[in-house]
């Protein structure tokens, strides 16, 4: 009984070691993502023990764009600054050789995003570039099968540089009318009189 309450408190301190190393709002499937891939805790205590430290205040959850955001609170870096001896020092040293790494990559994520709905028949895809709070680009496209949608996503996530520079490229480019086609009708009336 003792050996799982510890285990449970070493879990928990490492949730909030994690949040103030980062030192940054973590999104929620950012989070489950980073803790199943360097093999910290199994998903079900994951998410158990985030709740509990939301619960207990310990950890901040704010919406936004309809994703959960986690920090570290105040009384949440109070607990960790008494309690933080217990994580083994080796833990400690992964985390923040990893860091950087894993901040670049949230960041990443955060400013470049791709997203589907169904709508209608199709669906619809809603494409983001940002840098900080600034919209560099907002793309709304419309995609026949969910293979289109999910395609326009990974395209999107995976090549964001190549797309931006092909699409600014593309619209900016110097372009001038056909002479053959009169774009109004009404210029053409007054020709014929």
């Amino acid at each position: 009984m003792m050996n799982d309450l510890s285990d449970i408190a070493e879990k928990k301190i490492l949730i909030l070691f994690f949040f103030k190393t980062i030192d940054m709002p973590v999104g929620s499937m950012q989070f489950v993502r980073i803790m199943l891939e360097n093999r910290f805790m199994n998903y079900f205590y994951m998410q158990q023990y985030l709740s509990e430290l939301i619960e207990e205040e310990l950890v901040n959850a704010e919406k936004k764009d309809g994703i959960s955001y986690y920090t570290i609170s105040d009384k949440g870096l109070e607990v960790l600054n008494m309690f933080e001896s217990i994580l083994p020092a080796g833990l400690k040293k992964l985390i923040r050789d990893s860091i950087a790494a894993i901040r670049k990559k949230i960041h990443m994520e955060t400013m470049i995003t791709a997203d589907y709905l169904p709508e209608g028949d199709g669906y619809t895809v809603l494409c983001r570039i940002r840098e900080n709070d600034f919209s560099l680009m907002e793309i709304k496209i419309a995609a026949g099968t969910k293979e289109d949608a999910r395609n326009i996503c990974k395209n999107w996530t995976g090549f964001p540089q190549e797309i931006y520079l092909e699409i600014l490229d593309t619209m900016i480019k110097n372009r001038e009318k056909n002479p053959q086609i009169n774009e109004n009708p009404k210029d053409d009336q007054k020709e014929k009189t």
